[in-house]
């Protein structure tokens, strides 16, 4: 932070002040709350939370008086993350991963209950599907979100299918939502996805999350490969060899082990 020898205003330091009460254990609060947590005056709160408000940074229950952080902070979220470039993070690693496993390795983003497609490098081995960087797809399509939506609480995960309920891709597509769901605590056990010919026909996804530097997973690889081709030690191989990336990923963007939140 640069050192100015400015008078900061009063008043958008007692806002930030009120914004910075709200954490992850303590997503909503009451005024009383946040009058304790300030020290500042109730007229003064009161104020400060109306302003931020009616522009989009606070909203109000008014069946439990409280108040939470609103969507307009999470589209400044949203402009951070696309300045910190996760691509760029990430896209030496994944040249490294290609030609290590000479597999397409594709790298995608969550976007609330969507991913994107933001990378993808591919292989010299014939056709393989495409999908395209920058495309868009419900969460649960596929392996890379299924991985993801292996470390939402599970009503969150439970929510975006009832939104959107599973699609049948292939005959081996899971579109049962109790059996996928059960799915998900399994995948977050084990640190990765493997998906028998479950988007594709003849083609098994393996997917592995990445973490960002509050241990949230806001992205994810994966690779497909020719289902033919895959024994037990080289399924096992592929695994491993994401994983590694993953993480290298992840420590990138500042995640740090212990911070996986529960």
């Amino acid at each position: 932070m640069r050192n100015i020898n400015i008078k900061p205003i009063q008043s958008v330091e007692r806002a930030i002040q009120i914004l910075c009460c709200f954490k992850f254990e303590k997503k909503e609060l009451t005024i009383e709350n946040i009058m304790l947590e300030t020290g500042l005056t109730r007229a003064t709160v009161y104020r400060l939370l109306w302003t931020l408000e009616k522009n989009g940074m606070i909203q109000y229950d008014s069946k439990l008086h409280s108040f939470r952080l609103g969507y307009k902070l999470l589209e400044f979220g949203n402009i951070v993350f696309e300045n910190l470039d996760i691509g760029r993070e990430a896209e030496s690693e994944i040249k490294t991963l290609n030609e290590t496993i000479h597999q397409s390795v594709i790298l995608a983003v969550r976007q609330e209950d969507h991913l994107q497609y933001i990378l993808r490098v591919d292989s010299q081995e014939g056709f393989q599907p495409h999908t395209h960087v920058g495309s868009r797809k419900v969460l649960h399509m596929g392996g890379i979100g299924t991985a993801m939506m292996a470390y939402l609480p599970v009503e969150q995960a439970a929510g975006i299918i009832d939104k959107y309920p599973l699609i049948q891709l292939t005959p081996h597509t899971l579109t049962d939502t109790k059996s996928y769901i059960d799915r998900l605590a399994e995948i977050r056990s084990q640190g990765y996805f493997v998906g028998v010919e479950e988007t594709f026909v003849g083609f098994t996804t393996i997917a592995v999350p990445i973490f960002d530097a509050k241990g949230i997973v806001t992205a994810g690889l994966g690779t497909i490969v020719r289902s033919h081709k895959l024994d037990d030690e080289s399924l096992a191989e592929i695994i491993n060899q994401c994983k590694n990336t993953a993480m290298k990923i992840s420590r990138k963007l500042g995640f740090i082990e212990s911070t996986v939140l529960e």
